[in-house]
């Protein structure tokens, strides 16, 4: 399953948080609750998403600290001209 993790750390580009876009085995948002509340590191792969042309490309298995997980939601891809579909298209409307 794909989901959107709010990371309580720094990013590259000096923000407080950053975003990571990730699958994992878990089946639902519940399971992979679990699966965080019970390990301290947990094994994801990672993907990245180009604003330009609205395509994602994998980058790869990636070791996350749980203990650094703030917010997570189960991914929805939204679509450039929908305001309705995530909360990013309000970003591309600026």
């Amino acid at each position: 399953m794909k989901f959107l993790l709010t990371m309580n750390m720094g990013s590259a580009n000096n923000n407080l948080v950053h975003l990571i876009t990730c699958t994992h085995p878990s089946e639902s948002l519940e399971e992979f609750a679990d699966t965080i509340a019970k390990n301290e590191f947990i094994i994801v792969d990672e993907f990245y998403i180009n604003s330009q042309t609205d395509t994602e490309y994998s980058r790869g298995s990636m070791i996350i600290n749980t203990m650094h997980i703030g917010k997570v939601k189960v991914y929805m891809k939204y679509q450039r001209n929908d305001p309705e579909s995530d909360f990013r298209a309000s970003f591309n409307k600026r």
